[in-house]
């Protein structure tokens, strides 16, 4: 009898040591990609390439939008020679000064016409860097709005891109919950597409409250997150733990 006590107390010591694990709370969540994007023409052009399709991978730098730059180009070399007969202008009017054969206002005006020259073809320069809309980030192409050989219009959206190897996921959870959420706090998302369990941990707590839902928004960053996609509906499980 004396060895079975001694058992019993043993394990209602271990017992009470353990923390005490409460209910698991879930709560709804969304797969987002932390960079996603339409990009637009900056130019009134012709669309000559689309080299990337829906679901294409690209990398960083890659051409995602050509447009016809003929114009632009010749605009360029046309201010390019302008800026050279102001640099020449400059130049003599500089000699005839030291020669004083003109005044220093001639000279003014002069470096004030190259100045002016070397603005217009900066601006001429960035209009042709401007027909190649290249990727700013590694991703996907998700759509795209535009067809080859049709002019748009500036500001027109072309194209929408989405980095997928960088997601995290949104959880709106009640804002009651506020008193044990921590971040770094570890949570698993079961996702409704596929059924898989990803594990994950709190990012980031908003700092805000929905005042008319009285919910939370909170941000989880993936161990691992390859088989996701953005788009994504899940189930979040966070489990609060309390100590005794």
């Amino acid at each position: 009898m004396t060895r079975i006590r001694g058992k019993a107390l043993l394990l209602s010591a271990l017992l009470l040591a353990m923390p005490a694990h409460a209910e698991e709370h879930k709560a709804r969540a969304v797969i987002k990609a932390l960079d996603r994007a339409v990009l637009s023409g900056e130019l009134a052009a012709r669309v000559t390439s689309l080299p990337k399709r829906p679901g294409e991978s690209f990398k960083r730098g890659e051409l995602l939008v050509g447009l016809d730059c003929d114009l632009y180009e010749a605009q360029a070399s046309k201010v390019a020679a302008e800026n050279n007969a102001a640099k020449i202008k400059l130049d003599n009017a500089r000699q005839l000064n030291e020669l004083r054969s003109i005044g220093s206002l001639d000279v003014a005006l002069a470096q004030s016409e190259y100045a002016q020259t070397q603005a217009e073809l900066r601006i001429a320069r960035i209009n042709t860097q401007r027909c190649q809309i290249t990727a700013p980030y590694d991703g996907k192409v998700v759509t795209l709005l535009v067809n080859q050989h049709e002019n748009i219009r500036q500001q027109q959206e072309l194209i929408e891109i989405v980095a997928d190897q960088r997601l995290e996921a949104e959880v709106v959870v009640p804002a009651t919950w506020l008193s044990w959420l921590r971040p770094s706090m570890p949570l698993t998302l079961q996702i409704d597409e596929t059924g898989d369990r990803v594990e994950a941990t709190i990012a980031a707590i908003s700092p805000a409250i929905d005042p008319v839902s009285q919910t939370l928004l909170l941000r989880a960053r993936f161990a691992q997150s390859s088989e996701l996609m953005p788009g994504m509906s899940a189930t979040a499980y966070i489990g609060q733990t309390d100590t005794q």
